[in-house]
């Protein structure tokens, strides 16, 4: 049965051309025609027969029923008929690869560019009943464009979509699919193939499916891992090589200090879907990162260009802190230190604190328990519950809810039965008041950072609570400010974990060459930092005096993108239906134009021959 889109009824004036065509066959002068042998003899005549009439009688003519027939054909055409789409194929749900294997350039430009030419193609076919969405495949799949209709929505969702570099979560992309087809529906999945589907992934019932293929079979050679090891004497780089191709391959890699200067190069050789590694000793020290690249290798025998580099940061030395604790004893204090892994934890008896303070001992952090020295350590301390000072019960109190270091304490179930009136001057800061007197103030005296807890962890439940750990690490993380973290080294497509530094007020990241490219902080806790390419980044938090960055370690390499092989993928139906592509609407206006013009044809020829 034909239907008509709704753009068709302004186009039905068309059909006043029928009605046109009878009226001027029924004005037009109609002379009967002659052969003669010349026109010589024949005198011009001025003017029209005077007895000519205007109308006549209408007769049956091959010519009338021509026009007649391309008359109504043209107003069919424009009224745009087609012939509805099957109900599974009026919603289009298609799956769009976006993985890291689709940044192969084993098809012009590349696999992804192809894609997204296919789906284009899908969006040019849609029918007047129909409708497409688009669903990106990647590490977080998301829905790009849905309910479109034509082709301009379409290219408008794509236009700046560009691959990721990891495989890709096709278990919620399928979640999202389903989301989507709330009804019969035709899921179209465009993919080179080297993708993994879910074991017992079914798409719903009365669902079709269609596979379109992108690539062809391409050869590939990667750096699978870059490490570094520090040895008692030497610093050691090792890179793995892998190839996924069918013939061997040789080429170089080199070592290049922070991505200019080139530490060392190996020539290498590899067979057929072989693996080796490469290793270079003595590598000059004082770079804060390597890399290893790839060169030298014919283009036809790597056909993907994100995992020919691979970053390392040499171990981070000199983190671990020495700390004084001046103690009779503390189980709570002792115990709370201990979950530091960068504190290595010194104690001694405050009658012998006078002699190891004389030595010529480095203690960055002094943690001073229950003594109030007469003069506090060369380097920054920590005084906790000092004897000096008149005795008070605090009955309310007030902590800064803003200050960095109280984030996440929750200072609202502590009770503290006796504390200290301590003789603080105006250069410390109060961080936790109360109606007696500052129960927690800071001070940060030239290069030198001081705090004190003016009551005994005896005389409260502060210690019993899981306030406690978290305060002693942010006091931790401000008296001991470590300028470096240690690296991490997020695989594709996954983001880094960033930790929150006391004091710190703001977050970024920033490439090695200073451009930020990610805002993390506040608000607080750091949002995660998804690497927006591989490479080398650097993440800094700043506030109140500190800083403190930390490397991000992005390689290219995934196992499973890093072989090309293309694959024909299956995607069986919830009710055992066999996959098969649902039908389109058919479009009838183009071959009601066609017949247009062969009628226009055919009255030519009758005309010519003069019938």
């Amino acid at each position: 049965m034909l239907a008509v889109s709704l753009e068709a009824v302004p186009s039905l004036w068309l059909a006043l051309t029928i009605p046109a065509v009878v009226l001027l066959w029924v004005l037009r002068p109609r002379r009967p025609r002659l052969r003669v042998p010349s026109l010589l003899l024949w005198t011009a005549s001025p003017a029209e027969r005077q007895a000519a009439r205007p109308w006549q009688r209408l007769k049956n003519h091959p010519l009338l029923w021509l026009q007649l027939m391309a008359a109504a054909l043209l107003t069919l055409a424009a009224a745009r008929p087609f012939l509805p789409a099957e109900d599974a194929a009026r919603h289009l749900v298609v799956l769009l690869d976006a993985s890291g294997s689709m940044r192969a350039h084993d098809v012009a430009p590349d696999r992804f560019s192809s894609a997204k030419a296919a789906v284009f193609d899908l969006a040019r076919r849609l029918g007047p009943d129909q409708e497409l969405a688009v669903v990106r495949l990647d590490e977080q799949p998301r829905l790009l464009v849905a309910g479109a209709h034509n082709l301009a929505e379409v290219e408008a969702a794509l236009a700046n979509e560009e691959p990721s570099y990891g495989p890709p979560d096709v278990g919620a992309g399928l979640a999202l699919a389903t989301g989507l087809s709330q009804g019969p529906a035709a899921w179209v999945l465009v993919s080179d193939g080297v993708l993994t589907l879910p074991e017992g992934a079914r798409r719903p019932a009365g669902t079709s499916f269609r596979f379109i293929q992108v690539g062809s079979s391409a050869a590939n050679v990667a750096v699978t891992v870059l490490s570094m090891r520090q040895t008692a004497s030497e610093l050691v780089a090792q890179a793995g090589l892998r190839n996924t191709g069918p013939k061997t391959v040789t080429g170089t890699v080199q070592l290049l200090a922070e991505g200019r200067d080139v530490a060392g190069a190996r020539d290498w050789q590899l067979e057929a879907g072989s693996e080796t590694f490469v290793t270079w000793s003595h590598v000059p020290a004082g770079a804060r990162w390597f890399e290893a690249r790839l060169v030298g290798v014919a283009p036809a025998s790597n056909a993907l260009d994100a995992d020919d580099r691979a970053w390392a940061a040499p171990p981070v030395s000199g983190n671990e802190a020495r700390l004084l604790l001046v103690t009779d004893g503390n189980t709570f204090l002792e115990r709370a230190l201990r979950v530091d892994e960068n504190a290595r934890v010194f104690r001694v008896a405050p009658a012998d604190w006078r002699g190891v303070a004389a030595q010529d001992t480095a203690y960055p952090l002094t943690i001073v328990d229950r003594v109030w020295p007469e003069t506090l350590p060369n380097g920054n301390a920590l005084v906790v519950g000092p004897p000096l000072g008149d005795t008070f019960r605090p009955q309310q109190v007030w902590p800064r809810p803003d200050h960095p270091l109280l984030r996440y304490v929750d200072w609202s179930d502590v009770r503290v039965g006796a504390a200290r009136k301590l003789p603080l001057d105006s250069t410390w800061e109060t961080v936790i008041d109360s109606d007696g007197g500052p129960l927690l103030a800071i001070r940060a005296d030239g290069s030198r950072r001081q705090a004190v807890l003016a009551f005994d962890l005896s005389q409260s439940d502060l210690a019993l609570r899981p306030a406690f750990p978290v305060l002693l690490a942010n006091l931790l993380e401000w008296l001991l400010p470590r300028p470096e973290a240690a690296p991490q080294s997020p695989s594709p497509g996954t983001a880094a974990t960033i930790a929150p530094v006391p004091l710190a007020d703001q977050a970024w990241a920033e490439s090695m060459d200073g451009k930020r490219v990610a805002d993390l902080a506040p608000p607080w806790p750091p949002r995660p930092f998804r690497p927006p390419a591989p490479g080398v980044y650097r993440v800094v938090q700043t506030g109140q005096g500190m800083t403190q960055d930390q490397l991000i370690v992005a390689d290219g390499y995934a196992a499973a993108e890093a072989d090309l092989t293309p694959r024909v993928l299956d995607l069986p139906a919830a009710d055992g239906a066999v996959s098969s592509a649902a039908r389109n609407a058919l479009l009838l206006w183009p071959w009601l134009v066609g017949a247009v013009l062969l009628l226009s044809l055919v009255e030519w020829w009758v005309d010519a021959r003069g019938r």
